[in-house]
């Protein structure tokens, strides 16, 4: 289903921020790293920035219901790990 999803995102047929919306609904908050691991990093980088701005007493989503608390959390402390993990430089 992501696969497809990034598919369409990359032929046009849906934006990116529809895949960071389906992506957070889909996301298991006790192991975000099976979804959030697939995305390229410019979704990644629109989640991070919903999640930073994510009030669940005002939801800003097209979909009928946001994604919860607990999922946008997850996906946050995820990509923000995953950005430091990856900036760490490799010790020779």
């Amino acid at each position: 289903m992501i696969r497809h999803l990034i598919e369409m995102y990359e032929e046009g047929a849906i934006t990116g921020y529809q895949v960071m919306v389906d992506c957070l609904h889909m996301l298991d908050a006790n192991e975000p790293d099976l979804v959030l691991s697939h995305l390229p990093d410019e979704i990644l980088e629109e989640m991070l920035e919903y999640a930073q701005r994510y009030d669940s007493r005002r939801p800003r989503s097209a979909s009928p219901l946001p994604p919860t608390v607990d999922q946008v959390k997850s996906a946050e402390l995820w990509i923000q790990n995953h950005r430091l993990n990856a900036s760490k430089p490799v010790n020779l």
